[in-house]
């Protein structure tokens, strides 16, 4: 049967407690609920989450630090990060060994840049694709070849 915890909430220096139900593990499922927002990934956390889609399976925060090229961040650190990333909803997590934690992405990398190409295009060019390419195309200054290939995939579309 699940019991309850209670969890502290400290918002502007006032602590509330929330009542969540507990998993079967005794974990409080509050890393479950639906986020209301999408968010949006910081560099340091864009650098964990292209370790979590390259490593193609769920890894724990030593092997997060041993992809890392020096000097690597401290355990805590990324131990950090990685609950900001579960808070966020793009990192979930499963029980390891002992007290270890495997982490892996809930949101493939292909979602993301989907999701965040199109709040560009939605904020910066009031959703024109085409004023978007435009941009690229002016600002980037594309090679001839380039060129070539977005008027092929332009004319196979």
């Amino acid at each position: 049967m699940r019991g309850t915890a209670k969890v502290p909430l400290f918002l502007f220096g006032i602590t509330k407690f929330l009542v969540l139900p507990l998993q079967q593990t005794n974990q409080p499922i509050a890393r479950t609920m639906k986020k209301e927002k999408e968010y949006t990934l910081t560099k340091s956390e864009m650098q964990i989450m292209n370790v979590l889609w390259a490593a193609g399976k769920a890894v724990d925060v030593h092997e997060v630090i041993a992809r890392y090229e020096e000097p690597k961040p401290a355990y805590t650190t990324i131990s950090t990060f990685m609950k900001i990333l579960t808070t966020k909803g793009f990192v979930d997590y499963k029980k390891g060994n002992g007290k270890q934690y495997l982490y892996f992405p809930v949101i493939s990398r292909a979602e993301y840049t989907s999701r965040v190409m199109r709040d560009v295009k939605d904020n910066f060019f009031g959703g024109s694709a085409s004023s978007l390419v435009r941009f690229f195309v002016q600002e980037e200054q594309l090679s001839e070849k380039e060129l070539n290939e977005l008027m092929e995939l332009i004319a196979h579309e």
